[in-house]
């Protein structure tokens, strides 16, 4: 953990240190123009706050050690003043009242205690006073209450104030009286403090604190009625309960932007089992940062807390150096899914992850789709539109990027490999994956993903790319040299296009006929065992 605690400084050109803090971004409008009391060694500094809403204070010492003590006194009775302004005014009770214009007495007391004066400026105090009405003692009375109360961090209600100014017009006359005597030699003990009680006060009652984990609770309440992707719920949640773990303390309250940058530098550093890596830039910028980001928003929003202290915060872009496309060579290509065909299942293996390894490589290299999406599928979501077979690809199979159903037409070369008879051979629900419904999905396809993923990494082993996703930069660099319309691949692969027009993805007979534009893979079937080739002869009633 770091400590929040900002260090003494310096001034330029000053020998002395001081400290130099914010108001509370949710105190600032309250603050502003109030006049703090400040306990700086033996002293109350007077400073007021300006428009700029920080509190600058010179710690009056030029040792390191002692600015440090000052510093922790200060900044205590600066969150004691923050703390007053958020209660509000308080009401004291009449011990409390009292209490307080005796700790006035003893202090007054003990400024002049040893050295008190000439006896005829308490003489004459007394003298005034005594003829004082009502009103002119209020009046001369205020400034001491006011300065009382700040160095109590007080802020009260108008009857209290009324009664404590009594209280402490009456605790005056005593100090002249006692500083009276003391300038007249006569130092007996002061009989006249001991009828006032110890002062303290009780505390008060606080609002239950935020929990970071309760804000994201209620954002994401709020997220999935606006139908927000659970994929996001899962990953913002881990990004919940790493930070939590990170600061050890739950309370949002607690909460600053160098608490954001302090946990933004640790996951910049962290190490990526995986890879032995650290984390990269995106991961940190997009996937904790967002999360943090977002969940906080929706909380400044509902008023839940005063600002967003992920607010500005982000992770400078890296330029790495890229000394290869993302996508697969037309070697690297045909080694893959020359060894997919070619897979057969090993013995401690799920005949679904066996068939996945075999037929996602295929469906992302010809269909396009996201290897998660392929996943997913389910009997039937393989189907015939017309003159050629279609997958389905739908968020009520599970997780979609952009949460609509798109149909993308099968390229012949995948009907003719059987990919349509393995699935009008299968039983009915997921093709790839042991799940009963949509919500058993999510944990169960990251696993197979994984394993899809190494088995492409078992072929082609190279850290510079990713091993499902350079199918994606593979198909878009295939459609640019074979002359598919922009438009319709970018419905085939559900990216963003510039028109409303592309939102719909019109008749697949269309995107077929693009489709079928791309070549067929030549990964020499006929080289292959002989019961991998029986696997895959497909009837002419299948092509």
């Amino acid at each position: 953990m770091l400590l929040r605690m900002p260090s003494p400084t310096r001034r330029d050109g000053s020998k002395f240190h001081y400290i130099r803090t914010r108001v509370p971004a949710d105190l600032i409008a309250k603050a502003i123009g109030i006049t703090l009391r400040v306990p700086i060694g033996d002293e109350a500094v007077t400073v007021r706050v300006g428009r700029t809403a920080t509190v600058k204070i010179s710690l009056r010492t030029m040792d390191t050690r002692e600015a440090k003590a000052r510093q922790a006194k200060a900044l205590a009775y600066l969150d004691e003043v923050w703390k007053a302004l958020r209660e509000g005014r308080r009401t004291l009770s009449h011990k409390q009242i009292v209490a307080l214009a005796g700790d006035f007495r003893r202090r007054a007391i003990a400024r002049f205690d040893e050295e008190p004066g000439p006896v005829g400026i308490w003489t004459r105090l007394l003298e005034l006073s005594e003829a004082w009405d009502e009103a002119t003692r209020m009046r001369e009375v205020a400034p001491f209450v006011e300065e009382h109360l700040a160095r109590h961090a007080l802020s009260v209600d108008e009857h209290t104030w009324a009664a404590l100014a009594g209280e402490m017009f009456r605790a005056g006359r005593e100090v002249a009286e006692v500083l009276k005597l003391r300038a007249e030699g006569n130092y007996a003990p002061d009989e006249g403090a001991k009828r006032f009680p110890e002062f303290k006060l009780p505390a008060v009652q606080e609002a239950p604190s935020e929990s970071i984990r309760g804000l994201f609770r209620d954002w994401k309440r709020e997220a999935v009625t606006a139908g927000k992707a659970e994929k996001t719920f899962a990953e913002y949640e881990a990004v919940i309960e790493r930070f939590v773990s990170f600061l050890e303390h739950d309370n949002a309250a607690r909460l600053g932007p160098k608490d954001i940058v302090a946990y933004k530098t640790m996951r910049l550093a962290t190490i990526n089992p995986r890879t032995g890596k650290t984390l990269s830039d995106k991961t940190v910028r997009d996937g904790d940062l967002s999360a943090l980001k977002a969940v906080f928003k929706w909380a400044v929003a509902n008023h839940r807390i005063p600002s967003n202290p992920a607010q500005g915060i982000t992770v400078m872009r890296s330029n790495p150096e890229q000394t290869r496309p993302k996508g697969y060579t037309d070697d690297e290509a045909i080694a893959i899914l020359g060894a997919a065909l070619a897979y057969e299942c090993a013995d401690d293996e799920l005949e679904k992850t066996a068939a996945a390894k075999r037929w996602a490589p295929w469906l992302c290299a010809l269909a396009g789709a996201r290897v998660g999406e392929v996943l997913q599928l389910r009997r039937e979501d393989v189907r015939r539109s017309g003159t050629h077979w279609t997958i389905t690809i739908t968020p009520e199979a599970g997780p979609v990027k952009n949460k609509k159903r798109r149909d993308v037409p099968l390229h012949p070369q995948l009907v003719e490999l059987g990919f349509v008879a393995f699935a009008e051979a299968s039983g009915d629900g997921y093709l790839f994956l042991t799940a009963e419904n949509r919500s058993e999905v999510r944990g169960r396809l990251n696993g197979v993903k994984n394993r899809v993923s190494e088995f492409v990494r078992s072929i082609v082993n190279d850290e510079r790319i990713r091993p499902n996703h350079a199918w994606r930069h593979r198909f878009v660099t295939l459609s640019r040299k074979y002359d598919i319309s922009q438009e319709l691949r970018r419905m085939i692969l559900a990216q963003g296009g510039k028109g409303v027009d592309e939102a719909v993805y019109g008749e697949p007979e269309g995107l077929y006929r693009e489709i079928c534009k791309l070549p067929r893979y030549d990964v020499g079937l006929e080289q292959l065992p002989e019961k991998v080739r029986l696997r895959h002869f497909v009837e002419a009633d299948h092509a």
